[in-house]
């Protein structure tokens, strides 16, 4: 990867200053301030307590209404009783809260309020001021004399009006308030009747639309069931195809007819025929007397009752003449002629029931013929019967719809011309004139307003101290108390004395600290300071006491030493204890392979194994000024990463030094305490150079000694 690319990459590290808050300090502000806090808070619970004694009180009465379904078992037409599946939901709850707020309702409740003139509701009750007048001819309100007293009056109603649902029920709330509790009940009972009387008119309303409706349908149907039922009877009797008893065609009732005299023919026939051929056999047999329609006749009667006479006198005369006795021969004839007699007569019968049965078989011939001919005209007919089926069940259909539509006209008639008509709401808690007011509530205005200043002041006085950096705690700007005796070259020595020695270690405190603070005031300008560290001159080289003003800085935020000195780096084992020395000889990498290239980032920046300091060492960096053309861009990615960037370099003098210097913030130059002339020199050179304004002295022995001695010195 290129350097160029590691410093674009470098920028998006940047991390910002770690700072903690000092909430002692913090809460020493407060108390100091509490006025502050107090005061606003005061005057806020005098307005407070103003404002709740000086506004008049306002008073909320609330009615509720349920909604239900009006109608019930003897209300309902078709008399059911099905109101789980009709019962209102959520949406037709919320259907209703927009009817009570309508316009019309409430045109009809400020009339029967009698809302106009009043001064709560009605902006003309006072007349009209003068800001409204120019608003008026500005066209910034609306003139109200040019509008209806309910409509001027319906902003300050729709003001004081609440409607809205109970959760988990068909309950809605209606509140009005009012400054008069007695209007405020009135108001609230009024909008509830009003809403349940538009129901009750919006269902005589749909009764009425809906009669008007169905008279005109009924009146078409009238004539469209006289018009189907003409033409029926007319293809009837154009077609034959009359009807008789039970509502059957005249056609089919003839073949039923001519099925059952069939019957009958065949039934006579059998019995004739059967009747004739047991006659035959029983007169074969000689048993003519034994047949029942034989033996019911006179004739054969009497012949029968004079054979038995005679069977029973030739019984009697057998006992004493023999059977040639002329008398006995004449009593044998007459019972000859008498059995011949029966036989004569039973044959007789034999042919009448066969002339029956012939009869018979001849009335089922011709009504076979009938029956096919009649068979002929049934079926002749089928397609005629069809079509008047046809118009038949149009008719029928069209008076029941007839019959239908005239009871649903006769019912809306009913609900047209009913008085009252159920509603699908009922006030289930009417409105009472409230004994307190709904506002202003007293107790909890002043409190909320003493809590709301009390806070707002605290709040305004703690983002104070929070913005201006008071409240953070800050490690590096405690002043640290040391025991090493520094002394300034420009100033006079006190002596060898204690005294003495005491004053330079102050003042080389003091310039540390100075140092310190000028670093922090650039580092507050929102971008890392860079500080150029050099020694006063060639002869002399400090980098104990520049890893230790490194190390000093990471108390402050991240910082990063860079080794720019190739002739004497500072960054060495003899010096600084890194993480990525090991047991291999060679160095590690450094700002020399950073600028041409041959490593990243990464690869060269090292941390401190003593500190949170991280370092750059020299690496392969030339002598030359021509060896840092980079060290710019170098700069600047570093810049985004760290809060301070502590450059090491030569002597101000050398070429160097006098590249880097333009690029830093600051310049700190380490001495031994005696090199007056040197620091001069330096001076002149750095600004000769075009070097930064912000040159330092510091004391070396003042950075030498390590931290934690200085502290617990």
């Amino acid at each position: 990867m290129s350097m160029r690319g590691e410093v674009d990459g470098g920028r998006m590290m940047r991390a910002p200053a770690v700072r903690e808050l000092d909430v002692g300090a913090l809460g020493r502000t407060i108390s100091a301030r509490r006025w502050w806090v107090i005061g606003p808070a005061l005057a806020c619970f005098v307005a407070a307590l103003l404002f709740v004694s000086l506004v008049s009180p306002r008073y909320t009465a609330e009615s509720k209404v349920l909604v239900e379904n009006g109608e019930n078992y003897f209300t309902r037409p078709d008399r059911s009783d099905q109101l789980a599946t009709t019962l209102p939901d959520d949406e037709a709850v919320q259907s209703q809260i927009q009817l009570i707020q309508s316009r019309d309702i409430a045109r009809q409740a400020i009339r029967r309020l009698d809302l106009k003139g009043n001064a709560e509701f009605d902006p003309l009750a006072k007349g009209i001021g003068v800001f409204s007048r120019a608003a008026i001819l500005l066209g910034l309100e609306r003139d109200p004399t040019a509008t209806s007293p309910e409509d001027r009056i319906l902003a300050n109603y729709y003001d004081r009006l609440t409607v809205y649902s109970v959760p988990k029920s068909r309950v809605i709330a209606i509140e009005f308030t009012a400054t008069d509790p007695d209007l405020a009940a009135r108001a609230a009972n009024t909008i509830a009747e009003l809403f349940i009387e538009a129901q009750s008119a919006a269902k005589r309303d749909s009764a009425s639309s809906a009669a008007a409706s169905l008279a005109s349908l009924v009146t078409d149907l009238r004539s469209r069931v006289a018009d189907a039922e003409a033409k029926a009877d007319a293809y009837r009797t154009q077609s034959g195809l009359l009807q008789g008893s039970n509502n059957a065609v005249i056609s089919t009732q003839q073949l039923g007819d001519l099925n059952a005299q069939l019957a009958q023919a065949r039934t006579a026939q059998a019995d004739a025929q059967a009747k004739a051929k047991v006659i035959k056999a029983m007169i074969a047999q000689n048993r003519v007397g034994e047949i029942p329609d034989v033996a019911n006749n006179e004739f054969i009667r009497r012949l029968s009752e004079q054979r038995a006479t005679l069977k029973a006198e030739i019984a009697l005369q057998s006992r004493t003449l023999l059977p040639g006795h002329p008398h006995m021969q004449e009593l044998n004839a007459q019972m000859a002629d008498v059995d011949a007699q029966l036989r004569a007569a039973g044959e007789k019968m034999a042919r009448t029931l066969e002339n029956d049965g012939h009869i018979a078989a001849g009335r089922v011939d011709n009504l076979l013929a009938a029956l096919d001919a009649q068979k002929k005209t049934v079926g002749t007919a089928g397609v005629d019967q069809v079509r008047l089926n046809q118009l038949d069940s149009q008719a029928r259909l069209l008076k029941d719809q007839l019959e239908f539509n005239t009871s649903k006209y006769q019912e809306a008639l009913a609900r047209e011309n009913a008085a009252s008509t159920p509603a699908d709401a009922r006030v289930i808690s009417r409105a009472a004139a409230p004994q307190l007011p709904s506002f202003p509530k007293k107790l909890p205005i002043i409190a909320i307003a003493t809590i709301a200043g009390l806070v707002l002041s605290l709040g305004v006085l703690v983002a104070r101290e929070l913005l201006s950096g008071r409240a953070f705690a800050d490690e590096a700007e405690q002043p640290a108390a040391g025991t090493v005796a520094v002394l300034d070259p420009a100033a006079p020595r006190a002596g060898t004395d204690a005294a003495g020695e005491a004053a330079r270690e102050a003042e080389g405190e003091a310039s540390l600290a100075a140092t310190l603070d000028g670093l922090r005031s650039l580092r507050a300008q929102n971008h890392a300071a860079r500080a150029l560290v050099v020694p006063p001159s060639a002869r002399a080289e400090a980098p104990a006491a520049v890893i230790a003003l490194a190390r000093r800085l990471c108390a402050d935020g991240r910082t990063i030493l860079v080794d720019c000195n190739g002739r004497r780096p500072a960054v060495e084992p003899r010096h600084l204890s890194l993480d990525s020395y090991g047991s291999s000889d060679a160095p590690p990498l450094g700002l020399g392979e950073l600028l041409t290239g041959d490593a990243s980032f990464a690869e060269v920046i090292h941390r401190d194994s003593q500190s949170r300091l991280h370092v750059i060492p020299a690496g392969s960096l030339g002598t030359g000024a021509a060896d840092l053309d980079a060290i710019k861009l170098v700069l600047d990615a570093l810049g985004e990463t760290y809060d301070y960037v502590v450059l090491h370099a030569p002597a101000p003098t050398d070429p160097v030094t006098l590249r880097l210097a333009p690029d830093c913030d600051a310049v700190v130059m380490v001495h031994g305490g005696d090199a007056a002339a040197d620091l001069a020199s330096g001076r002149a050179a750095l600004a000769r150079a075009g070097g930064p304004a912000a040159v330092h002295a510091v004391p070396a022995a003042a950075l030498d000694m390590p931290l934690a001695t200085r502290r617990a010195a």
